[in-house]
């Protein structure tokens, strides 16, 4: 296990307050470019059109049309129909220039081309073009009044995006300066007592941890703020009867689907339990001793809810790639705990739950300061407790105070030689943490594996990202086609189009079973009801199991457990493991087998 060479948190804290501070100056220049797009060109362009709609047709004389092209510094050339024309309305002559409501010059599809070829043919001629005056303004004119939803959509990427990130860069930066200020104070009023130095261990009670639920609903919010007049747009002009290419223009407003489905998570555990908080009998808790207190809850539980604590101590390790930073969290020991309400007691502002939890020696304390934050250190370990209901839902998170005080150092002193035991999961908590990533498993009752199970559709988020993610890329790629893109172009889009789709098809619908017998290693791998086929290995015609990560989603590092074979060939057993030491675990639990031995003992 890494060792931490901590700074003093003082200086840890301080730090992270000024980085904070200079986090928060970094996301304003985003959020005022993207404000900024919005205001002067996106949102004027939709306003432009919806009061367009209600313009006059009148006829107008085109005295001048030309295309004029324009070359970026990187090769791409845009283009620009510009005209002068001159019509009457209610005996007046005025004149204009205006040809479409969004003015400049683009290479977003072949609107400036076709404008220009329709009205080419009527220069100098006294047949009338016609164009589109605003009743209120007739000095006010347009030669078209199309909805270019595709060149809107580009605009609205940037006031979408934009205030987005740097709202999350600036909001998170001043965040981490508050909480590393606040972290500072209460280690000057407690010092030597780090267990008080979180401002949720600060009361009387511990508080569950924020829950992002505003976050949520804001982020959703204002993507509808953005997108939903658009997709109106689209909805109301038609674009969808003439190409269903408009469709891509709804996509961006279905993407608050995904922060509301996280925000209804949260919502039903607030609605069920309330505000929920944590009373301990004896603080700090330490390992080898015992967690004793009371689950407190806002809400009057019904006598029939059941309740689901899961006690954790997690491993957080940082990884560097050049100069990014990626951390993940391992369960290293988990303990479920089923509670009835049944067993509550009414209070004036709620209900309080008895909880007693036996925590075994050996564990790791909890670290208060992000000591990684500054000295690269890459392990850090936190305790903490969730909370959820039985009707689902995102689970309620407390951090634990685990610690080891001076009064208690002798006693946990002896822990020390426990603490590989404490860490290795048992059999049971193998079976927990497989099941929770959706495996079937069995063991023997020397603890030596039988059987394993990888279900389709146990990475299914990854493989709807990936199908939906293909589709839209398919959509460019037919898109790319009928602009007679160049060939490179559609090459790549044609190769990475399929593939994307058929990793998400296989990711969804590839089905793993492992059957281990005394004398056989059998594998059987299925694609859906389509296509499957087996492999059989005994003992001897294994080398070794190893373990390593193959596969990341977010800041999850997810592992595999793979036998080495005599053939030259490395077949995986099992993934999505989401745990080292329990895909660690594993590999051991086969090497027994193969070598014959008895097994690890719980």
């Amino acid at each position: 296990m890494l060792k931490l060479n901590r700074m003093p948190s003082s200086t840890v804290r301080l730090v992270k307050q000024l980085g904070g501070g200079c986090v928060t100056l970094f996301g304003l220049p985003f959020i005022i470019a993207g404000l900024a797009i919005g205001w002067f060109l996106y949102f004027p362009g939709i306003s432009s059109w919806w009061s367009a709609r209600g313009w006059e047709e009148v006829p107008c004389w085109i005295e001048k049309a030309e295309m004029k092209a324009s070359r970026g510094s990187k090769g791409g050339t845009t283009h620009k129909t510009e005209a002068r024309y001159r019509y009457r309305y209610h005996g007046r002559t005025f004149h204009s220039e205006e040809v479409s409501l969004t003015g400049g010059s683009d290479n977003i599809g072949d609107f400036q081309q076709k404008a220009h070829a329709q009205i080419r043919a009527f220069v100098g001629r006294d047949k009338p073009f016609r164009c589109y005056v605003n009743p209120a303004k007739p000095a006010q004119a347009v030669l078209f009044r199309e909805l270019r939803w595709g060149l809107l959509l580009l605009m609205s990427i940037f006031p979408m995006i934009f205030p987005l990130v740097g709202f999350l860069v600036s909001g998170g930066g001043a965040w981490e300066a508050r909480k590393a200020a606040l972290g500072r104070k209460l280690e000057l009023r407690h010092p030597g007592e780090p267990w008080r130095w979180r401002s949720e261990w600060s009361g009387e009670t511990i508080q569950a941890s924020k829950n992002g639920l505003p976050l949520l609903l804001g982020v959703a919010g204002w993507i509808l703020l953005i997108q939903g007049p658009l997709a109106l747009a689209i909805l109301v002009s038609g674009e969808l009867s003439k190409s269903l290419l408009a469709a891509l223009g709804l996509l961006p407003s279905v993407l608050a689907l995904i922060p509301l489905f996280f925000a209804w998570q949260r919502f039903k555990t607030h609605s069920a339990l309330g505000s929920t908080s944590l009373w301990l009998k004896q603080t700090p808790v330490r390992p080898g001793g015992v967690l004793e207190g009371e689950l407190r809850f806002e809400r009057v539980l019904s006598p029939r809810e059941v309740i689901q604590a899961r006690l954790l101590c997690q491993r957080k390790i940082t990884r560097r790639t050049g100069k990014s930073t990626s951390t993940s969290t391992e369960n290293l020991w988990e303990h479920t705990q089923t509670l009835s309400a049944s067993e509550a007691r009414r209070e004036m502002t709620g209900t309080a739950l008895p909880l007693r939890v036996e925590i075994p020696p050996g564990l790791p304390c909890a670290v208060v300061e992000d000591a990684a934050f500054i000295t690269g250190s890459g392990e850090l370990h936190e305790w903490c407790l969730e909370v959820s209901p039985a009707n689902g839902g995102k689970a309620a998170v407390l951090l634990l105070p685990v610690f080891v005080t001076g009064e208690q150092a002798k006693l946990a002193k002896s822990d020390t030689n426990h603490e590989v035991e404490a860490i290795i999961p048992s059999t049971e908590q193998l079976v927990e943490r497989l099941k929770n990533a959706r495996m079937q498993v069995e063991f023997d009752a020397d603890g030596l594996p039988t059987l394993f199970v990888c279900p389709p559709g146990r990475f299914r988020f990854l493989g709807l990202f990936l199908l939906i993610f293909g589709s839209i890329w398919c959509l460019v790629f037919l898109v790319l086609v009928s602009q007679g893109a160049p060939w490179i172009f559609r090459i790549v889009w044609g190769i990475t189009s399929p593939l994307i789709l058929g990793i998400g098809l296989w990711t969804l619908l590839h089905h793993r079973r492992v059957e281990i017998t005394a004398d056989e290693l059998r594998i059987v791998n299925s694609i859906g009801p389509f296509y499957s086929w087996r492999e059989n290995y005994a003992p001897r015609h294994i080398v070794g199991f190893t373990h390593d990560s193959n596969m990341q989603s977010g800041n999850q590092f997810y592992y595999r457990v793979r036998a080495e074979t005599t053939f030259g060939k490395t077949k995986t057993l099992i993934d999505g493991i989401t745990e080292s030491i329990t895909a660690e675990t594993l590999a051991q639990r086969f090497e027994e087998w193969r070598d014959g031995e008895s097994g690890l003992k719980d």
